[in-house]
């Protein structure tokens, strides 16, 4: 039993230890995969280590490459800079500098210098300083036009950690050119403000952006106070503002050369002048319409002298015109007056014959004398302003030339326009021309009645006398006594506006064609020449009232005397009447019959000298029509007279440009006689010449 308990124990031995060696075993191949893992573990990171500092020393290469690459061309684009180029420490010393500095031809500075003291001299400010000064403060620096022996430069001062960067730029051909740019401007300016032609831009919309002193002086501005203000606003009228936005809506579409315009323009006073403008427009760099450029010309004057050349041209047509009419009217007059005396002298015998039983035709034969007398004042108004007469002032009643002016106008009026007279005969003398009298009186009428021309109205005149105590305002019309025309209407009236221009030569409200502008114009000019004066009261819409003073001449109020009412004067004389006209002789025998004469009558001036001829001294007196076939009256009575001397001779004429009362007296001729007359006429006329 001991010994196999002592065996037993023996193997449990054998197996501990077997045990034991196989756990150091265990633990030694464990030991040894732990380091093989180890190994492995380290092998791969310094594979990667070794891995990654490759990679690193080829991106260090390279990064040196670039660094290399950029380095040159840096170097180079520091070299090769146009601009010069000086490098300095923080000492401000000298470092570099680059290829454009070497090729300047200026001294170069040594490596080491001290910038602007051993190096560039002296400027005229320390410019040693201001490097310091920005070098310590890191803040760039620029001297646009430092003057360095006689050129300009242009200095950078850059500083940077390791000391400064210096360029500097040689602008002297730039400034020259500056110069000549501000010199070029000064003479652009003188030329511009000095030449007498005024030059304006405005901007697209109208609005004045730049004028020189003659287009300022041109329209009474300051230089500048145009600018700012609207090019249309200063057109003298709606029409001509709109033509100049289409002109200049034109110009851009249709024309890129300068284009002249004709318009007016207001003044700063309010005047209107005429002026031509040449027109282009202006461009920005992209080639787009900023504004416009116009050259002006004050050519009122040189307008006003051609409306003056207009004016003598149409003067002259109208004269022309009006020796035509004339001579028209004259041979229209002659036939007339024959045939109006005719009616007027059997219209008298007619009246004697019916006696004073029959009312009704002694009425009617009555109306037939007075439009009779009505047509003899027309024909004689028209042979008045039909031929040309010399101003004669000479002292007159003008009562009666105001009344038949009236008489005139009645029958070339309309009918819608009512005259009412107020004229007092017992007006004093004044020293005045008759037709301009009648001229001045028709110009205001016909003013008046154009103003009521769509309406009608009343037409007022008035003549008295009147007491000046204290002149006008406005006038310096001497005190005294003057006779009064006033011509008043109820018409369109007068805005406050143009009342101070109404006299104005050619200034009119009326639409073209409708009148010159002239008659109140002439109106003035017949006063002024009278040394009178004219006064106009209106409002817009309330009518004129125009009154005329003309200055009586000797203070006294003449009275006009009414007509003769004595009977007819009679004779028993030997009458020759001769006329071609069979109704002129039968109309003037008869009368002269009734008037106690006794009357040889013939149609035919060579019938008539024969009759004289055979026997002179069978006639007391001829009565002889002027425009006559075979002979005229002044011929005729040339020969009669010849035949016997003493012989009284009656001219009668219905018109003749061939005679007046002047020849007809030189020729010997007792008395010129107007047709058409009447028995009264004819009857004192004959009494005269034989008594």
């Amino acid at each position: 039993m001991k010994q196999t308990s002592s065996a037993i124990d023996t193997d449990s031995s054998l197996e501990s230890k077997i045990l034991r060696r196989k756990k150091v075993e265990q633990a030694i191949y464990e030991s040894e995969k732990q380091l093989r893992d180890l190994v492995q573990e380290r092998t791969a990171e310094l594979l990667e280590a070794n891995r990654l500092l490759k990679k690193e020393i080829l991106e260090r290469k390279e990064a040196e490459n670039a660094l290399r690459k950029n380095e040159e061309k840096y170097r180079v684009l520091f070299e090769n800079n146009p601009v010069e180029t000086v490098i300095v420490d923080l000492e401000a010393r000298v470092t570099g500098y680059n290829l454009a500095k070497v090729g300047s031809g200026a001294r170069l500075p040594k490596i080491g210098d001290v910038m602007y003291h051993d190096y560039a001299g002296k400027h005229d400010i320390n410019m040693l300083e201001e490097l310091t000064e920005c070098i310590r403060s890191g803040k760039s620096k620029e001297f646009p036009a430092l003057i360095y022996k006689g050129k300009y430069l242009h200095i950078r001062i850059s500083p940077f950690p390791a000391g400064a960067i210096i360029t500097s730029i040689d602008i002297t051909c730039s400034k020259r050119v500056e110069q000549a740019l501000r010199d070029s401007e000064k003479r652009y300016r003188r030329l511009v403000q000095t030449i007498p032609h005024g030059i304006q831009e405005i901007d697209t919309n109208g609005t004045i952006t730049f004028t020189n002193s003659a287009h300022a002086n041109m329209l009474g501005y300051n230089d500048g106070e145009l600018a700012g203000k609207s090019i249309f606003d200063q057109m003298a009228s709606d029409s001509e503002r709109h033509e100049m936005k289409s002109f200049l809506i034109n110009l851009v579409k249709n024309s890129p050369e300068p284009h002249p315009y004709l318009n007016r323009l207001f003044t700063k006073e309010g005047r209107i002048i005429h002026i031509q403008t040449d027109w282009n427009y202006r461009l920005d760099n992209k080639g787009n319409v900023i504004g416009f450029i116009s050259i002006i010309t004050d050519i009122t004057k040189r307008f006003r002298a051609e409306e003056d050349k207009k004016r003598l041209e149409k003067q002259l047509r109208h004269s022309q015109k009006m020796e035509a009419i004339g001579t028209l009217a004259g041979g229209i007059a002659h036939d007339f007056n024959n045939i109006l005396g005719s009616i007027l002298l059997n219209t008298e015998l007619a009246l004697d014959d019916t006696g004073s039983e029959d009312c009704d035709i002694k009425y009617s034969l009555d109306q037939i004398i007075k439009g009779s007398h009505r047509a003899k004042y027309l024909v004689e108004q028209i042979l008045t302003f039909s031929r040309e007469a010399e101003v004669e002032r000479v002292p007159l009643k003008i009562s009666s030339i105001v009344k038949e002016t009236l008489k005139m106008l009645r029958a070339v009026l309309p009918a819608t326009i009512m005259i009412q007279q107020d004229i007092s005969d017992q007006t004093g003398t004044v020293l005045a021309d008759a037709t301009q009298v009648q001229q001045l009186t028709i110009n205001l009428c016909q003013n008046a009645a154009q103003a009521m021309s769509s309406t009608g109205g009343e037409l007022k005149v008035e003549l008295a006398n009147k007491k000046i105590d204290s002149s006008p305002p406005g006038s310096d019309l001497p005190l005294g006594n003057y006779v009064s025309i006033v011509i008043s209407d109820a018409g369109c009236g007068i805005g406050s506006e143009i009342k101070d221009r109404i006299f104005d030569p050619f200034f009119t409200t009326k639409r073209p064609g409708e009148g010159t502008g002239l008659g109140l114009s002439v109106v003035h000019g017949i006063i002024v020449n009278h040394e009178g004066a004219i006064t106009v009261s209106s409002e817009k819409g309330r009518g004129a009232r125009f009154e005329v003073l003309l200055p009586i001449i000797d203070g006294t109020v003449i009275s006009q005397t009414g007509e003769d009412i004595e009977t007819v004067p009679k004779g028993n004389e030997r009458i020759l009447f001769v006329d071609d006209e069979e109704v002129v002789v039968d109309a003037n025998k008869r009368i002269l019959e009734r008037l106690g004469y006794n009357v040889t009558a013939t149609l035919d001036s060579s019938d008539a000298l024969d009759i004289f001829t055979e026997n002179p001294d069978a006639f007391d007196l001829v009565i002889t029509d002027m425009t006559m076939p075979h002979m005229t009256g002044a011929e005729l009575s040339s020969k009669l007279l010849k035949t016997k001397p003493d012989i009284p001779i009656i001219l009668c004429t219905g018109y003749s440009y061939l005679i007046t009362p002047e020849k007809a007296n030189a020729i010997g001729i007792r008395e010129f006689v107007m047709k058409p007359f009447s028995r009264r006429e004819i009857a004192e006329t004959i009494r005269k010449v034989l008594d």
